[in-house]
């Protein structure tokens, strides 16, 4: 199948990204986004709690664009925790699904153009992990990543990562976001269209890309990861704590909830940031010291009868 001919069948199936920065237009299959969109959704809301899921994007490549049309999951153990974090079992069974294509007849003629991964608690954007996910398995420069971030109120949003002309990737956000949308329930289902092999261009050396890990005093103590934020307070023995300086943090990657004694810097960097409305603020107090309230009368109403008990009442008089 000729180029052309391959851009006109291909057209009523596909969505298209032009991006400036990106050397080559990105297409993929509606159907291709519509399954990424449903698994991400389903492990968010699975027995085991929310998880964040992956796989491998599968397609063909031209000599200015790539399209994506098919795509296969990866089952991951999450032996960390929820997150998207890859052991080196389920590092194995990637390496071993990226050559699946060359071997599954439903995939004739397609090869692996990236991968894709979902973000539950975090923006899109690629950690340093990822990005060694990326540069050790996908390398290639026309392969890319797409991360999914679903949102429990609103349709899921998604952005693509690519290596640039000058072989570095933009890891921090993603150029241009989009929206997966939920199809109608009475639309059709679209087929994927089965293509004849195509024959890719000679493949480019890539560029190793150059990514500058950012300097942070706190990190994840399961899984190492910097990419943690400040947690919500809950219940008044995690509020007592916050006065001996140990403050809640979510991690970013493996989603685990733990506790750090915070610096003067991120003490700062945390006043620094957004600050509460005046209501939420008078509301915070008012709950503050009703539990100051409860636990010293509880705490009074103790002594007082500790105190009752074994007080001295004198000698006692002799009995007649």
């Amino acid at each position: 199948m000729s180029e052309e001919q391959w851009r006109t069948g291909l057209g009523a199936n596909c969505k298209a990204w032009r991006i400036p920065q990106c050397p080559f237009v990105i297409e993929c299959s509606s159907a291709v986004l519509e399954q990424i969109r449903r698994e991400v959704e389903d492990s968010s809301n699975t027995r085991h709690g929310e998880r964040e899921t992956g796989g491998v994007l599968f397609g063909v490549q031209g000599l200015d664009r790539i399209c994506i049309l098919a795509c296969k999951p990866l089952q991951s153990e999450h032996a960390v925790g929820p997150g998207f974090i890859l052991s080196e079992k389920d590092q194995r069974r990637l390496a071993k699904l990226i050559t699946s294509a060359a071997t599954d007849p439903e995939m004739e003629g397609l090869q692996a153009l990236g991968w894709y991964h979902s973000h539950l608690r975090s923006k899109i954007f690629l950690s340093a992990r990822d990005l060694q996910i990326h540069s050790r398995y996908f390398n290639a420069p026309f392969q890319i990543a797409l991360v999914i971030r679903p949102e429990s109120e609103r349709p899921a949003r998604a952005g693509f990562f690519f290596r640039e002309p000058s072989g570095e990737m933009r890891t921090a956000s993603s150029y241009e976001e989009f929206i997966l949308e939920t199809p109608p329930p009475e639309a059709p289902k679209i087929e994927q269209p089965v293509l004849s092999k195509l024959t890719s261009p000679q493949g480019r050396t890539a560029t190793p890309a150059r990514c500058e890990r950012r300097r942070t005093e706190a990190i994840c103590p399961r899984c190492d990861s910097t990419h943690i934020r400040r947690s919500r307070r809950t219940g008044p023995v995690k509020r007592f704590c916050q006065f001996f300086g140990f403050y809640p943090y979510r991690c970013h990657e493996c989603l685990s909830r733990f506790f750090l004694k915070t610096s003067s810097d991120l003490l700062e960097r945390s006043r620094s940031g957004s600050r509460k409305r005046p209501e939420e603020r008078k509301r915070a107090f008012q709950r503050t010291r009703r539990e100051v309230l409860v636990w010293g009368s509880g705490i009074l109403g103790f002594l007082a009868f500790l105190y009752y008990v074994i007080r001295d009442n004198g000698p006692k008089p002799d009995a007649p």
